[in-house]
């Protein structure tokens, strides 16, 4: 994230803060998101809020009480309802902590910028303690992910053992088997105790004691469950074809329940990777 605070009038940059890898001359940026703003007021008559250019997305608050403009910008995969909350955040940090120099200076911020260096500190914290939240799942959501992949693990068995022939079954067994074994043993997997309440045999299946999995790595946990996933998928339609693994989707109202379940499944990001896999999407038989 990069975040520049200017003065609103003259464009003179009070404080920047780089919170990524980015060669920019914070200087002439400066400027230029001044003049581009103008520009756009001129077109348009009214404020920019934001705009995708460069590659990143740009967010604009203007607070026209103190005559400062604060300017975000960062990946376009970051919502722009996030970065605008962020950059309040920021906005209303800054003007807390120096109200008393807009004062001093007679509503100006004409002077010497280095008293405001302090503050990069604040936006550190800040952005720390965001990244922080950003590598947590919420647990309900964590739970949420545990539920749908159960369900899809139950009806996979439905398929295999109601739908196949004694001899198929075997076969779809034991690739499995070797399959999730040779997961289990990689260097990415190996020995994390995460995988303790997580198992699978033939007789019980997959089994995941979801209370168990509190103090976990709950990422590590959804690539795993992921993975044995895509095992299974691929493993059935190795033994029997891509039509057929279809109609048995089909029959077993996995579509449905994927469809059902498409707004939570998107909000959990796993709308697509259930689609994909359930579709087929790789290279077909």
């Amino acid at each position: 994230m990069l975040i520049w605070i200017l003065d609103s009038e003259s464009g003179v940059k009070l404080l920047y803060a780089s919170l990524r890898d980015a060669k920019i001359d914070s200087d002439i940026s400066s400027g230029f998101l001044t003049v581009f703003r103008q520009f756009f007021m001129v077109e348009f008559r009214e404020e920019i809020e934001s705009i995708e250019l460069g590659g990143l997305r740009w967010i604009y608050i203007i607070e026209s009480s103190y005559k400062l403009l604060f300017i975000a910008a960062d990946n376009k995969q970051n919502p722009t309802k996030i970065m605008r909350n962020r950059l309040k955040v920021i906005k209303n940090a800054f003007i807390k902590e120096y109200t008393y120099v807009w004062k001093k200076r007679n509503h100006s911020w004409d002077g010497d910028i280095t008293i405001f260096t302090p503050f990069l500190d604040t936006i550190k914290n800040y952005y720390t303690q965001w990244e922080k939240v950003e590598s947590l799942i919420p647990l309900a959501d964590f739970f949420d992910v545990l539920g749908i992949f159960q369900n899809i693990f139950i009806a996979l068995r439905n398929i295999i053992e109601q739908k196949m022939y004694s001899k198929s079954r075997q076969n779809i067994f034991e690739k499995i088997e070797k399959s999730v074994e040779d997961i289990n043993s990689s260097e990415r997997f190996q020995n994390k105790h995460e995988f303790e309440h997580i198992s699978y045999s033939t007789e019980e299946w997959i089994t995941i004691v979801d209370s168990n999995l509190l103090d976990c790595d709950k990422k590590l946990v959804i690539e795993y469950l992921k993975s044995i996933l895509s095992i299974f998928i691929n493993s059935i339609e190795s033994e029997k074809g891509t039509s057929k693994c279809l109609k048995y989707f089909h029959e077993e109202g996995i579509y449905p329940y994927i469809l059902n379940k498409v707004d939570l499944l998107r909000d959990l990001n796993l709308d697509m990777f259930l689609l994909n896999q359930f579709l087929l999407l790789k290279t077909e038989k």
